[in-house]
């Protein structure tokens, strides 16, 4: 028996052409293949990674105040002498309360809840709060008279809310102290 000479695909070997036999015999350097992504992990088109973006920032729950000492916020009687209708606004807030709770004020802070304001205004409205206070003499003088307090406008701006009802009958901003801070301050 004789043997073909044909390889075992079935066809004949032929020789290759004279400038790719060069080539052969050289030794190239060879490249790594291309990575190519896996399919689970490629990107479809128009939809982002939502694993490779930063998470974004947690916002922080607002700031609440529920009692604040007089030395913090500068809490301080202030005479009604002082005082004059054509008075200019400063950086203070005021508020008029009867003596007795201006002197509980001074002592132990201001106890503040938003179920329960402190009213405030600034330094043209103390003669209307105060000549709204004083028709109710009875009432007032039993607890030693009328008090106006200050504190510091900047120290607490960021708890107050407008008093739109007080604002509008006195023709003054008037604001409401909740303790709670805002993000956008007055």
């Amino acid at each position: 028996m004789t043997r073909s000479r044909r390889n075992e695909t079935g066809e004949l070997p032929l020789p290759l052409p004279p400038d790719t036999q060069d080539r052969q015999r050289t030794p190239s350097p060879r490249k790594p293949p291309a990575r190519r992504p896996h399919p689970a992990n490629a990107t479809i088109a128009g939809q982002d990674d939502l694993f490779a973006r930063p998470l974004p920032p947690v916002p922080a729950p607002p700031r609440v105040v529920t009692h604040l000492q007089g030395a913090e916020v500068n809490l301080g009687p202030v005479p009604l002498r002082q005082f004059a209708p054509s008075d200019g606004a400063d950086g203070y807030f005021y508020h008029v309360t009867t003596q007795q709770q201006a002197e509980d004020m001074l002592a132990h802070g201001i106890s503040i809840s938003p179920r329960a304001p402190l009213r405030l205004t600034e330094r043209h409205g103390v003669m209307p709060w105060y000549a709204a206070m004083a028709e109710d003499m009875e009432a007032v003088s039993d607890e030693g008279g009328v008090a106006i307090l200050r504190l510091r406008r900047f120290m607490v701006h960021d708890l107050v809310e407008n008093d739109p009802d007080h604002t509008r009958a006195w023709g003054v901003p008037c604001y409401f102290l909740t303790g709670v801070a805002r993000q956008t301050p007055i």
